[in-house]
């Protein structure tokens, strides 16, 4: 690092210039310290400021004119190459929306624990923001941070003494095996076995994410073996097919009865009907579950027509991705071992399969009691 001593012509005064480093675009930082009274006071000056800086490797303190505003712009940049298009644009849409007007503005090195708090406590008392959304945010602010102390900007990240709002898990809403049952053999009519109907089956017996069954191709499908092979997905934008799953254990292979690959054999029968049909026109993505003319199912089509298709039979209203958790349960409550539906499912660990379903645990409880009353005799 070096520093220079100059005089300024119109005051008489000396002052240092020192470069101290980039930002995280690239661009040169230089400090300036003026109204010294002679140049050997802006000598000892700088030798002091950088003794300081080797000391403390602290930029914040001797860089007041870097904004945090500045800062992630910078970080947005470098997040591009380093993370997925969506993830990316979700942590824009949290900064933009929530972080920008609150702490965008100020200096880096000023974000201390005491500010970040009360941007918290703001979001969930006057923002009325949920404890899920806030940990969301404050994901992108633990990330970003402890980005600037790696580049010793910071020495420390604020965000390690902030106290967010508890997530309060909500109670998990699935249908028993008779409203399944009734949904499938009434929507089955409704829909007369479309593309649709095949989104509902698959989720409702394979426990697939809604990405990975707009995502599915025929070619994934082994009809002999009877299995399905996960590899790629659609994105929650309906804009991309992406080669790969959520985690690297979403990468997976799931067991499909007799009767889906009957059903799943009438929908290939119809999906080449329609590229008969359509000819050159047709949109060949080798997808299960896609449109007459082949393209993607738009996730929110989806969601819609469930919904729809949900209050026409008239059972209750679950979210799509609740078909996952019935799926899940329906198989905890039939004694199947956790640890092959976590593979079923997808899950990196059992343990998260079991807290997720910790729900379906007292019953299974009470069917431990009454199976050991049928081993011990008393």
């Amino acid at each position: 690092m070096k520093g220079s001593i100059k005089k300024d012509n119109k005051t008489g005064k000396y002052y240092f210039v020192v470069d101290v480093g980039k930002d995280t675009t690239g661009k040169r930082i230089q400090k300036k310290r003026r109204g010294f009274e002679s140049k050997q006071d802006a000598e000892l000056g700088l030798a002091k400021f950088l003794s300081e800086f080797n000391k403390e490797g602290n930029i914040s303190k001797i860089d007041p004119d870097i904004s945090f505003g500045e800062y992630m712009e910078g970080w947005f940049i470098e997040r591009r190459n380093l993370i997925e298009r969506t993830t990316l644009n979700n942590q824009v849409a949290f900064y933009k929306c929530y972080i920008a007007s609150f702490l965008g503005s100020k200096k880096l090195g000023e974000l201390s624990p005491i500010i970040l708090q009360n941007f918290a406590n703001d979001l969930f008392k006057s923002k009325n923001l949920a404890a899920g959304t806030i940990h969301k945010i404050f994901d992108v602010l633990k990330v970003s941070l402890r980005k600037a102390v790696k580049l010793k900007i910071i020495n420390e990240n604020p965000c390690m003494h902030v106290e967010l709002p508890k997530i309060r898990r909500k109670e998990m809403q699935v249908w028993n095996l008779q409203q399944v049952n009734k949904f499938l053999s009434e929507v089955k009519i409704i829909r007369n076995s479309d593309q649709f109907f095949t989104a509902y089956l698959l989720a409702i017996t394979t426990g697939m994410r809604q990405g990975e069954i707009l995502g599915l191709r025929w070619k994934d499908i082994d009809f002999d073996k009877k299995l399905i092979f996960v590899k790629q997905i659609l994105t929650h934008d309906g804009k991309e097919l992406k080669s790969g799953t959520k985690t690297v254990a979403g990468t997976r292979t799931i067991s499909i009865s007799e009767n889906v690959c009957v059903q799943l054999l009438k929908a290939k029968e119809k999906v080449e009907n329609d590229k008969q049909l359509l000819g050159h026109k047709y949109i060949d993505n080798d997808l299960v579950v896609c449109t007459k003319k082949g393209s993607v199912i738009q996730p929110s089509n989806l969601l819609k027509t469930f919904k729809k298709d949900t209050e026409k039979i008239g059972l209750p209203l679950l979210r799509f991705h609740d078909l996952r958790h019935t799926h899940a349960t329906m198989l905890i409550e039939q004694d199947i071992n956790p640890k092959i539906i976590q593979e079923r499912l997808g899950h990196s660990r059992i343990g998260v399969t079991l807290d997720i379903y910790s729900h379906v645990l007292p019953s299974m409880q009470q069917h431990v009691a009454d199976k050991l009353d049928e081993m011990v005799i008393i």
